[in-house]
């Protein structure tokens, strides 16, 4: 099984994975992956100005991780991961103010998930939660205004009728851990 978690920058989108991953004895992966944690700030900063180079450069990531999760299936695993090609298109559609690359052939390419859980956070609590990682960046923060909020929250209901999102579970994120775990685990067995 492949199921992926999207959302919002905030919205427990790791915490989530990472629990339900263990939960099901899983493989748990994210884009742009570990193998890219030393060089993505410098192309953070390389790109910087040129926001259809820097989706090309998440979206390799996202072509990547795909690969790994096709092995990880064929030898019966179940997968999960934190932002796939949902997130990847959504935030390049938003910061490119839509002149971002469809790459429908890359999409064509792609394991299509089993499940995509969106996990969905009123503005003031993501607000709260990034205050309080110490990890958050300045597009992080960019996302914090209600005018991205909103647009982001529409990119990503637009983006999720696409047939490469496979199966969309929109998950209130209000909830526990364990409470979310156990919420989409119930739904993973009526599927």
């Amino acid at each position: 099984m492949f199921i992926v978690i999207e959302g919002l920058d905030g919205v427990g989108k790791s915490t989530i994975a990472k629990a339900l991953a263990t939960k099901m004895g899983a493989v748990f992966l994210t884009t742009p992956g570990d193998k890219f944690s030393n060089i993505r700030n410098e192309l953070e900063l390389i790109y910087e100005d040129n926001v259809q180079a820097r989706q090309l450069f998440y979206m390799s990531t996202v072509v990547s991780v795909a690969n790994d999760i096709r092995e990880l299936i064929a030898k019966g695993k179940t997968v999960i991961v934190d932002r796939y090609w949902l997130s990847t298109q959504v935030y390049h559609h938003w910061k490119s103010e839509g002149n971002n690359f469809k790459l429908l052939d890359i999409q064509e390419s792609l394991l299509v998930p089993d499940l995509t859980i969106y996990l969905e956070l009123p503005l003031p609590q993501r607000v709260i939660r990034l205050a309080k990682r110490k990890s958050s960046n300045s597009e992080d923060n960019l996302t914090l205004s209600k005018a991205a909020d909103d647009k982001l929250r529409y990119l990503y209901s637009e983006y999720s009728k696409d047939d490469i999102t496979g199966c969309f579970l929109a998950v209130n994120a209000e909830d526990t851990v364990d409470q979310l775990v156990k919420h989409i685990s119930l739904y993973l067995k009526a599927l």
